[in-house]
């Protein structure tokens, strides 16, 4: 887990083994940008919900060849980054670089080296909710197929994607003609030919918020070679690429069956949004999630809305 909102972050976890990893105990790894997670509250989450949970510090930078201008809220002229996307965002950049490096362990603001020793890792939003008891393990898909995620859709044709995906399209192409590589995916392999981005929204796509990876099945792919490139372009930073996309691409270049879809939205198992989360995070900034001020905020907020039902 890649953490932020740390008002939220007991009741995440405390569903997150109530529902399923009471049964399994898998060990979490919980990664923050800096410390923002105190000593006080790292003891309450090991008491009362698991001693196998540990925090991992991170220092994320903006890479050395990335300029300043090409960073992604530098990009006015688009509509989304106009209306949702200022500086004070720049640690979603970062958190796009975390979770697009899925095997870059050690490395500058991406996973810890700890992780290294797993075959399969698990990625999870700091504010996904739990709300039902879930009875099979997740891991067991990644028998079969070398990802396995939350849920599956197409992407919705309109502004917002386009903007979010700025160059993606072109930079896969080039890639994939580059490295004379012929995608598993049909309509990516005709796209190609055409050189036709509309593919993005005739294919499905997994919802990144819990996604699985068979790391040893990915990296004998030739993964680590993908996410070079990937870092020496800098989509993450100069155009908010986020794991869904870029990794969602790589599985469908290299596998017939890129993913499984464990639908648990549909069955009602699990929510993308806890009570008290927030769309956004402002890593860096004293008015983020872990101000006291935040804090008082929200409860004033939801004393509100209980006043109101």
């Amino acid at each position: 887990m890649l953490v932020a909102r740390v008002n939220i972050i007991q009741d995440t976890l405390r569903y997150f083994y109530k529902n399923w990893n009471s049964k399994y105990q898998y060990p979490v790894y919980i990664h923050t940008f800096g410390k923002i997670i105190d000593n006080e509250l790292k003891k309450k989450i090991n008491n009362n919900i698991s001693e196998n949970i540990f925090f991992i510090e991170i220092n994320p930078k903006i890479p050395k060849q990335i300029k300043t201008n090409e960073l992604y809220f530098n990009r006015q002229y688009l509509r989304y980054v106009r209306k949702y996307f200022t500086k004070k965002r720049l640690g979603f950049l970062h958190m796009c670089n975390f979770l697009t490096n899925i095997n870059s362990y050690g490395k500058t603001g991406c996973l810890s080296k700890k992780l290294k020793k797993f075959d399969n890792l698990m990625f999870l939003d700091d504010d996904i909710y739990f709300k039902r008891r879930i009875n099979f393990d997740f891991f067991d898909y990644l028998k079969k197929y070398p990802a396995a995620a939350l849920s599956c859709e197409k992407l919705p044709k309109n502004q917002t994607t386009k903007d979010v995906t700025e160059n993606l399209w072109s930079f896969y192409r080039n890639l994939m003609i580059k490295k004379k590589i012929k995608p598993k995916n049909k309509l990516l392999n005709d796209f190609i030919k055409y050189n036709n981005e509309n593919v993005f929204y005739k294919i499905n796509w997994t919802y990144g918020c819990l996604e699985l990876y068979n790391i040893r099945k990915l990296e004998k792919k030739n993964l680590n070679n993908y996410i070079t490139e990937l870092n020496t372009y800098g989509g993450a930073y100069k155009h908010r690429w986020n794991n869904s996309y870029v990794i969602n691409l790589f599985l469908m270049t290299f596998f017939k069956r890129p993913f499984y879809n464990l639908n648990l939205i549909k069955k009602g198992l699990i929510d993308t949004k806890i009570k008290g989360a927030e769309n956004f995070v402002y890593w860096g900034y004293k008015d983020a999630y872990t101000s006291n001020f935040f804090k008082l905020f929200i409860k004033i907020k939801n004393f509100i809305i209980g006043l109101n039902k």
